[in-house]
């Protein structure tokens, strides 16, 4: 049977609290060394099944003299070798015209349709000043878009010209045409720096089978943002939710600082241990969001809501359930990270390493930060002392 003083029964809670609060800023300051990973940052990704047995070191010096590539990351483990290096410059540079071009035809679809909209109006009145003006402006920033198309699409071919040759953007006035050349020059550039890549790898490593990502810093960056966007969308549905649930504020603000403290504490655990942040490891976050509600919205209820015995006695009750509750989370997380480092499995090592960080964040969050706090203002609201 287990049995722990009851920590709740002290008359000043809040030196309690100060231990998460040290936890946070130890975690904010070690998630400044976090490195983003190529789904975020931009860059290609290879996984090669192969029994022979690779120097991680010096493969990646043949891999930047081969390939020239900056500072190639080579790992390896049992039957595989997994490598990450940065986009190449042209191919990076073909898809930032690519999207200007996505911008200005943008534009060019906006001034068509206000032309088209303005010449319709035209044929009831043909000779408003107003309307007439309106068409001239829309005439000229069609013009205006066609040529900033133009210059975006001989652009790409020129950053893609390493790659491919063969595409033209003279004598087109068409923005589809222009389209077709632009997706076509860019598809055709990452398949053949594929195909260099790949070429590159089997003189210097025997490999069965391989996977192959690219990234480029323009998407990853947008997956950066996207994903940013999600966890704050998170919490801001987690304090609506809990507010609706207590009518108060503060429950509200407890239970989103334990999911924050949780998520800053394992931030703060790959900072230190180098687990990259990407799309593997933010899943990881979002699950310790879900495990952080979880357990702080189970403690609020049964500090705040119920009334059997003294608060303090259910905050401990309490603790007892989630700190079993943990504890079943972190054997299986323990097992899947022991598992993934073994067999070497980036996104279970990435996903496992993140949440089993959150979990034990959440332990000391939850039960020595939000628990006491919940439980002050208990006895404030109530008036009363121990």
């Amino acid at each position: 049977m287990w049995k722990l003083p009851n920590i709740y029964e002290r008359k000043d809670l809040r030196p309690l609290v100060l231990v998460p609060l040290v936890l946070l800023v130890i975690g904010a300051l070690l998630s400044t060394q976090i490195v983003l990973d190529s789904s975020l940052k931009g860059g290609v990704s290879i996984t090669l099944q192969t029994n022979a047995t690779i120097s991680a070191s010096k493969l990646a010096g043949e891999l930047g003299s081969l390939l020239h590539v900056q500072a190639p990351e080579v790992t390896t483990s049992a039957g595989q070798v997994s490598i990450a290096f940065a986009t190449n410059q042209s191919l990076a540079d073909t898809e930032a015209y690519l999207l200007q071009f996505y911008a200005y035809n943008a534009n060019y679809s906006k001034y068509l349709v206000n032309a088209t909209a303005v010449s319709i109006a035209l044929q009831q009145s043909p000779s408003n000043a107003t309307l007439l003006a309106e068409l001239r402006a829309a005439n000229s920033g069609i013009n205006s878009s066609m040529a900033q198309m133009q210059g975006a699409v001989a652009s790409e071919l020129a950053a893609a010209s390493p790659f491919v040759s063969g595409y033209s953007a003279a004598g087109l006035n068409s923005a589809s045409a222009l389209q077709g050349v632009a997706q076509a020059a860019y598809t055709n550039a990452s398949d053949v720096y594929k195909q260099q890549v790949v070429a590159g790898l089997q003189k210097l490593v025997p490999f069965a089978s391989y996977s192959y990502q690219q990234v480029t810093p323009t998407l990853g960056s947008f997956f950066l943002s996207q994903l940013t966007s999600v966890i704050i969308t998170a919490f801001i549905l987690v304090f609506i939710i809990v507010l609706i649930i207590f009518r108060s504020p503060v429950p509200s603000a407890v239970v989103v600082f334990g999911a924050a403290n949780d998520m800053i504490i394992a931030l703060g655990v790959m900072g230190l241990f180098k687990i990259p942040l990407g799309v593997a490891s933010i899943a990881g976050l979002l699950m310790i969001i879900g495990f952080a509600m979880d357990t702080d919205v189970m403690a609020a209820i049964r500090i705040l809501r119920r009334h059997e015995g003294a608060p303090e006695a259910r905050a401990y009750g309490s603790m007892h359930t989630g700190i079993t509750m943990a504890s079943t989370a972190i054997v299986s997380f323990g097992v899947l990270f022991i598992v993934s480092v073994i067999v070497y499995v980036p996104t279970y090592y990435e996903i496992a390493g993140v949440v089993l960080a959150g979990l034990v964040g959440d332990v000391i969050t939850t039960w020595l930060g939000n628990a006491p706090i919940l439980l002050m203002y208990k006895r404030r609201k109530e008036g009363r002392r121990l």
